[in-house]
């Protein structure tokens, strides 16, 4: 986990930098995103979850998960990225983040998150959301894809 210090906190310190220059608007400040996802790898099975996030700036928000698959549990935290994308309403994103599994024999694992999707607009207040992610940890990776509807209020 120490190898990844440096590149977290330069990547943290860029979306922040490049975050709060991004333009005033008045869209709600609060989302949340209920989802399904399918996990890749050694481990392929179905999972559900839910999401809260805060925006700061039209381009930079806090984001908060939870989600389950049969016998792990998780929760994950990270800083979300919207990219400024002029005369288009879909809005591509990417995170980088911390993520713990609980296994349902209690053993836990500490993951290295890193992700990238597409909000899609339904409504003002809806959207459909895209997702893939990547865990990292000692022994190996996990492979996340998802999608979900997210309402901002």
């Amino acid at each position: 986990m120490r190898k990844y210090a440096v590149l977290i906190t330069s990547l943290l310190m860029l979306l922040l930098a490049s975050g709060l220059y991004g333009e005033n608007d008045d869209q709600p400040k609060w989302n949340t995103t209920l989802f399904g996802s399918y996990f890749l790898g050694g481990r392929t099975a179905f999972g559900i979850g839910g999401a809260l996030g805060y925006r700061f700036t039209p381009r930079l928000e806090l984001e908060g998960e939870v989600y389950s698959e049969p016998n792990i549990y998780g929760v994950s935290g990270g800083l979300l990225y919207n990219f400024d994308i002029k005369n288009n309403n879909k809005t591509p994103y990417v995170l980088v983040g911390y993520s713990q599994f609980r296994a349902g024999a209690g053993e836990v694992v500490q993951l290295l998150m890193f992700s990238a999707g597409i909000k899609m607009p339904l409504a003002r207040s809806f959207k459909i959301r895209l997702d893939f992610r990547i865990h990292l940890f000692g022994e190996g990776m996990l492979a996340r894809l998802s999608t979900g509807l997210m309402w901002s209020f």
